[in-house]
């Protein structure tokens, strides 16, 4: 009920207009009587859904900095009785989190924390990870109402890419100066780039993949359709005939889905890995990826290990979401029918596909491997200034 009220206020403009205003009256009213806490450090992945992403891993990195030992690290979440393991923690949108944003020296995310409001203080380092921009175009070049029609606006201080490429697109993107965007790439893509081979088959055992069997992780873009039917357009069973004798499917819808896809027919060649807390194990046990218009290609592909794109709407797609990427000409596979794309799965990408792959890393994922010491180390001189 909640989160329908949530999707209704948003894409209606008038109600959107009215939250903003009396929202940002509220916080002005209580702002004066907040000082700052230098030490408070706030943390916020996808709107409070979860303990995941590059955030997590900035967490657990300057936890185990001795320059943050005294410094109070606090993580929102929609539900904080699932995160037990969290010292600190609160509830997002509550009187508590706007409290604790107000006061807090910095913010971290790898979406926002305004909660579509216009609050941060001039005290306040807001840094912010990104959760993969591309291939999609998003924040303002993506004209969608939300953002374009109430007035919203980013308030990064400091954002993460990965390449120069990256780097320009996020001026537009985000409204940001050529100094407030580092190439360091994505913390959450130092363990994928870092991970050991023990690591590997740690991560197998646990998602349960058979031994000898290779895992295919298929991760579809969110079309916005409810209808799971609709938005998981695969034959399964084309796949299992074709290729359950050496694979297995890593089945990964948007959340949104989770209760939504019975895939126990296909068991045990499809392991539907939707609900699974954090993609970066998913990425790490998988041997191959298939995708569409995800940002998961520009996690994934810090590894040499085979991707293909399964855009078969890519016609249709492109009339109501612009691309920043040509997947279908940049990575192979393409828009190839489903067949098809079986039976190139099986033969293995050719040395001019592996070409494709490795130029696109290199367009693209230039840095990798280092960002989260890098983003820690920015955000200790500008809070200690």
């Amino acid at each position: 009920m909640k989160k329908t009220i949530k999707r209704f206020v948003k894409n209606n403009t008038l109600l959107m207009f009215l939250y903003r205003l009396f929202g940002n009256l509220s916080l002005s009213i209580i702002k004066p009587f907040l000082r700052t806490d230098d030490k408070l450090i706030l943390f916020v992945s996808y709107g409070g859904r979860y303990y995941n992403d590059s955030p997590k891993y900035m967490y657990e990195y300057m936890k185990k900095d001795p320059r943050f030992a005294d410094y109070k690290l606090v993580w929102a979440f929609t539900d904080p009785g699932r995160h037990s393991d969290i010292e600190n923690r609160i509830t997002i949108d509550s009187f508590k989190y706007y409290k604790t944003a107000l006061k807090a020296r910095c913010w971290i995310t790898n979406v926002v924390v305004e909660r579509g409001l216009d609050f941060k203080g001039i005290n306040t380092f807001y840094f912010h990870t990104t959760h993969v921009t591309l291939p999609k175009y998003c924040g303002y070049d993506s004209q969608e109402p939300e953002l374009t029609a109430v007035g919203f606006r980013y308030h990064y201080d400091v954002s993460c890419a990965q390449s120069q490429y990256e780097k320009e697109l996020q001026y537009s993107m985000f409204g940001l100066k050529e100094s407030q965007v580092i190439v360091c790439g994505y913390p959450k893509n130092d363990r994928i780039a870092n991970s050991s081979a023990s690591e590997y088959y740690q991560l197998r055992q646990r998602i349960g993949i058979p031994e000898g069997k290779k895992a295919i992780l298929y991760a579809p873009t969110f079309r916005g359709c409810m209808d799971a039917a609709a938005e998981v357009n695969i034959d399964f069973r084309l796949w299992q005939q074709e290729l359950g004798d050496d694979y297995v499917l890593l089945f990964r819808a948007h959340p949104v889905l989770v209760d939504k896809l019975d895939l126990t027919p296909y068991a045990p060649f499809v392991i539907n890995t939707t609900s699974y807390p954090d993609n970066v194990d998913l990425m790490i046990a998988a041997d191959i990826l298939v995708s569409d218009y995800s940002g998961i290609f520009f996690e994934f592909g810090v590894q040499d290990k085979p991707m293909y794109a399964f855009a078969y709407d890519y016609d249709e797609y492109i009339k109501s979401r612009q691309l920043y990427v040509d997947i279908k000409h940049e990575i192979p596979g393409g828009d190839l029918s489903e067949k098809e794309l079986v039976s190139l799965i099986k033969s293995g990408l050719t040395d001019e596909m592996k070409a494709k792959l490795l130029a696109f890393r290199n367009k693209y994922i230039a840095e990798y491997g280092s960002a989260t010491p890098k983003a820690v180390d920015v955000i200790y001189e500008n809070i200690t200034r």
